[in-house]
């Protein structure tokens, strides 16, 4: 485990699970991200979709991606059950082109988006992102995609 909170096969921190094979600006890239809960995983979110994204965004975008990883990993913390070092997260990152899709799981089953939410961190993401929603299962997830504005 590294001190970012991150723990992956590798050093990096950050392990690729699969690709469709094509390369250059089509290629398709999986990124599976495990992460320790409680008070480090929002910085090693972060930390690992900087590595993946840092030359394929913009300044810009790279900002609202930050800010929208860190929702909802920080989202998994307080309301999803990985409060402690011992919990676990993943961090499943889809780049498609231009297309970032993040979901990020957590030891609840899930949730349903609510028509008023308590905080703030749904209303960024909705705000931010081109399409999120959540998905219920053994682990519940939360994720959102992003294609830059033009």
């Amino acid at each position: 485990m590294s001190k970012n909170g991150s723990r992956a096969n590798g050093s990096s921190g950050v392990s690729a699970t699969g690709s469709a094979g094509r390369q250059g600006a089509d290629a398709i890239a999986l990124h599976r991200i495990h992460l320790s809960g409680g008070r480090d995983a929002v910085p090693g979110a972060r930390a690992a979709v900087d590595l993946l994204t840092v030359e394929l965004y913009d300044e810009l975008a790279g900002e609202d991606i930050r800010l929208m990883v860190s929702e909802l990993v920080g989202n998994s913390v307080r309301h999803g059950g990985a409060v402690g070092g011992d919990d676990d997260i993943e961090l499943t990152v889809l780049i498609d082109g231009s297309l970032l899709r993040v979901e990020c799981s957590d030891p609840t089953a899930g949730f349903d988006a609510p028509d008023a939410p308590d905080g703030f961190g749904l209303a960024i993401i909705a705000d931010l992102s081109t399409e999120w929603g959540t998905r219920h299962g053994a682990l519940g997830s939360t994720w959102f995609e992003y294609v830059p504005r033009a």
